[in-house]
């Protein structure tokens, strides 16, 4: 099948579709987002998933018309799935539309039979794309992210499993040939999944889309006591956020009433803290969760310790404070 598929979506479900598009890193080779990549990925990774959704519904349906008299009971089935369906694709609320068009490649052909041939009951093809891209819309974006990447991600997860090194490929064109791999998680605020790997020297932190392929090795993976103790830390407090040997001292934190305030009210990258005591905080999360958080505070919050974080956040405003006397100077 080589034409067109022109499908009216929500205005919202194209724009959603168009940022996971660059979100998730699905590009052409100048690096601009590759959106009819990006959409037979999505029909590749999720069609099998939406389908077993939609067999379930099915089954459900049956189940409730079974008292109905067998003479009229697919009728009865028939016309509740065309409700179900139309419910579906509507669910987005939205009156504007627009048309999202793609061209089927090699590799969605068995996608696009099974679709066509198979699933495609009583209803339009355009109608049955709109309710899959509706309903990959309505997931997490985490979940949407491991959709698109599914392959790689399955391939990491069952590294984990089997206890096995990786050889991973990067986007940028790099390639780690002996990866262990610790973790692969979401971060808190549900925006990307990151994985957590040891290369046989060091720690790293990995966007799931940043990676372009997996390759499992049969050597058994290998990450030294203290190394996986940074990354259990690391996974606990906040996945993006790698962690460092020199991690080891918690972070103290004093806050003014107007910082407790926006400690409650400013939620992305917060950390947890272990103790508080009056107006001391206390965290055990990586020095650059704390600088990134707590410099949107200004002087409602003072790092106590460790040091050393607190010397660079005194040198982050001083240096901001020059740049603006010099653009403002007193009169």
């Amino acid at each position: 099948m080589t034409e067109k598929i022109r499908v009216s979506v929500p205005e919202a479900t194209a724009l959603l579709l168009k940022k996971d598009c660059a979100d998730f890193k699905v590009a052409k080779a100048d690096g601009t987002p590759n959106m009819n990549a990006f959409i037979n990925t999505l029909l590749i990774s999720f069609y099998e998933e939406f389908a077993g959704a939609e067999e379930k519904m099915h089954d459900e349906i049956r189940r409730a018309v079974a008292h109905v008299p067998e003479y009229y009971r697919e009728t009865a089935f028939l016309n509740i799935v065309k409700v179900f369906t139309h419910r579906a694709a509507l669910s987005d609320g939205s009156a504007r539309t627009v048309i999202l068009s793609f061209k089927p490649t090699r590799q969605t052909e068995k996608a696009t039979l099974y679709i066509e041939k198979i699933l495609l009951q009583n209803e339009s093809l355009s109608s049955f794309y709109r309710r899959l891209f509706l309903a990959y819309a309505q997931k997490t974006k985490t979940e949407r992210e491991k959709i698109i990447h599914k392959e790689n991600y399955l391939l990491l997860q069952k590294a984990i499993k089997k206890g096995v090194r990786s050889c991973i490929a990067l986007q940028s064109g790099d390639v780690i040939k002996n990866a262990s791999i610790h973790t692969v998680g979401a971060a808190k605020d549900e925006l990307f999944n990151y994985v957590l790997i040891y290369n046989g020297r060091q720690n790293m932190t990995l966007r799931l889309a940043t990676i372009r392929s997996v390759s499992l090795l049969p050597e058994a993976s290998e990450i030294p006591a203290e190394n996986a103790a940074l990354f259990d830390r690391q996974a606990a407090c906040a996945i993006q956020y790698p962690m460092y040997s020199s991690d080891r001292e918690p972070i103290r934190v004093q806050l003014s009433e107007k910082g407790k305030k926006l400690f409650q009210k400013i939620y992305l990258y917060r950390p947890t803290p272990v103790q508080t005591e009056g107006d001391v905080y206390t965290f055990d999360c990586s020095a650059n969760q704390a600088q990134y958080y707590f410099e949107r505070f200004g002087d409602s919050a003072v790092i106590l310790s460790p040091k050393k974080l607190g010397i660079f956040m005194r040198n982050y405003y001083y240096f901001a404070y020059k740049k603006y006397k010099e653009r403002y100077p007193r009169n």
